[in-house]
């Protein structure tokens, strides 16, 4: 009978409703009745157990049942107890009370309360009250409770569920032993990587492991050998070093001793910048890899930086609590990035912008006024290349009448594409965009002769002026230069003659 209650548990706990109650200090733990009915504890035993009788009357027979979990100490010592209060309707030949206390994974607890032949003679026909002794309970203990009558009645029985409160419940955490984990306090240095943590309140007399772990749902995986404090030096400070301040890396501590609770405390919970820098690229496979450091509730994008403050998304987003995430036929560019967006914000990385990932180049060259467009690759792959014309916006529209070609270049190779030799009049560009792979993003050159007409006209026309003013400038400056020293020469030859002549005259006089 027994083993069969045990395996109906869980069943029978499904189906009864959970009572959490506060918790009472009450160190009046033992059984007693109402006065006169003469109650006698008799010892239980599995073996004793007796058949259930069909019942001779209608009335209920328990009523008022009252489960409560109060707390006796002595002294500064505390544990949990059931109590178990009742209202007895003594009917016919009801003779006493048996209640049950189960748990799954305990033995249960029963006891035995008959009442004297003179008291129950006096009482019948009237409701007695009864209470219990207390049952030794622990924290988060699931308790299934059962009144039975003595002569056992079938339809009397009753039954309840009772939860015991845990320890993270106030009236318990800091009074009953094994609740008691103490409380870490902690310093940061971000320069040295390392935590300083001390415990306070923790239980006595017993030494205090530290140390680091990696929360993940329910298990917190260990970052590391775990560091212990005797009894005696639980006023010291134990100094952690860290890699990497993650959200998910904790401190966890408990004292040393058989299932004991662990605290947990976590200081970098806010800093889930961190989360966002475990990205790789397979080069072989083409593949972008993400695989979170924590476990964290996120879509993940790839967006295109098109030199405005936003990201343009390029579809496909992947929705992971903690799971790796793989974009597959990936084009490596740097401005090709990955958004992370949480219900904290929004986040945009871009692998590519350090290093040479790209696989291919595209330049533009020109020779005797005429302009091409180079595409070398070191995959084998395939281009979409369009002649576009680029405006003041900065936006490439297409030229009407030039539609896009699909050009494919092997691996190693390189190709060429010929523009008109008037592109400057209007300005050309090219554009080009891998299209054998699922993420890529287009890539605009303008890489002309005449950029700076294109971008700038009034700067340009400018500066067109300046070419045609400046040579005549030049030439006027010549020419105003010879006529000055020619003049200065020419006045230098009369002073000289006259000079001359002068001496020639005072000559003749003599």
């Amino acid at each position: 009978m027994k083993c069969l209650q045990l395996l109906l548990l869980p069943l029978i706990l499904q189906n009864h409703k959970v009572h959490m109650n506060t918790v009472e200090r009450n160190q009046d733990c033992d059984w007693s009745c109402s006065e006169g009915l003469q109650c006698k504890s008799r010892a239980y035993s599995p073996l004793s157990a007796f058949r259930c009788r069909d019942q001779p009357f209608n009335s209920a027979v328990f009523s008022n049942v009252t489960l409560s979990t109060v707390l006796a100490c002595e002294e500064r010592k505390c544990s949990l107890q059931l109590r178990i209060a009742t209202s007895v309707n003594v009917t016919g030949d009801i003779r006493g009370v048996l209640v049950c206390a189960d748990s799954a994974g305990m033995i249960g607890h029963c006891q035995m309360y008959t009442f004297g032949r003179v008291g129950r003679e006096n009482a019948t026909g009237k409701e007695v009250d009864v209470q219990f002794k207390c049952v030794p309970v622990r924290p988060g203990q699931h308790m299934f409770v059962t009144l039975k009558t003595i002569p056992n009645y079938c339809k009397a029985m009753w039954s309840q569920r009772h939860l015991v409160p845990e320890c993270r419940h106030e009236g318990i955490r800091d009074t009953i032993a094994e609740c008691i984990t103490g409380k870490l306090a902690y310093t940061v240095d971000k320069d040295r990587n390392t935590l300083t943590v001390k415990v306070n309140d923790a239980p006595e007399d017993t030494d205090y492991n530290l140390r680091l772990c990696r929360k993940r749902s329910i298990i917190c995986a260990g970052e590391g050998p775990h560091r212990t404090i005797k009894s005696q030096h639980l006023q010291r400070s134990i100094t952690l070093q860290y890699s990497k301040a993650l959200p998910c890396l904790c401190i966890e501590g408990w004292p040393v001793k058989v299932d004991a609770r662990r605290v947990q405390v976590c200081p970098f919970k806010n800093n889930l910048e961190e989360l966002w820098s475990g990205i790789t690229y397979d080069l072989n496979k083409e593949e972008l890899i993400w695989e979170p450091l924590c476990p964290v509730k996120v879509s993940v994008s790839l967006c295109h930086v098109d030199g405005g403050k936003g990201c343009r998304d390029l579809g496909d987003v992947f929705h992971s609590e903690g799971q790796k995430v793989i974009f597959s036929s990936v084009d490596p560019h740097p401005t090709l990035c990955t958004k992370f967006t949480t219900e904290a914000g929004t986040w945009i990385k871009c692998p590519f912008t350090k290093g040479n990932f790209s696989v291919w180049t595209a330049k533009m060259t020109s020779r005797n006024g005429q302009q091409w467009a180079e595409i070398s690759t070191w995959v084998k792959a395939n281009f979409s290349v369009s002649v576009c014309e680029m405006k003041p916006s900065s936006q490439c529209k297409q030229i009407e009448g030039n539609k896009s070609q699909t050009l494919s270049v092997d691996k190693m190779e390189r190709t060429v594409f010929n523009l008109s030799k008037n592109a400057c009049k209007v300005c050309v560009c090219i554009q080009v965009q891998r299209v054998d792979v699922h993420f890529s993003v287009p890539v605009l050159q303008c890489d002309l002769q005449c950029l700076n007409w294109c971008r700038d006209p009034e700067r340009s026309q400018v500066q067109d002026i300046e070419k045609i003013l400046l040579p005549a400038v030049i030439f006027l400056t010549v020419i105003l230069a010879a006529a000055l020293f020619s003049r200065l020469t020419i006045k230098d030859g009369d002073e000289k003659r006259k000079a001359w002549m002068k001496l020639s005259c005072q000559g003749t006089n003599q």
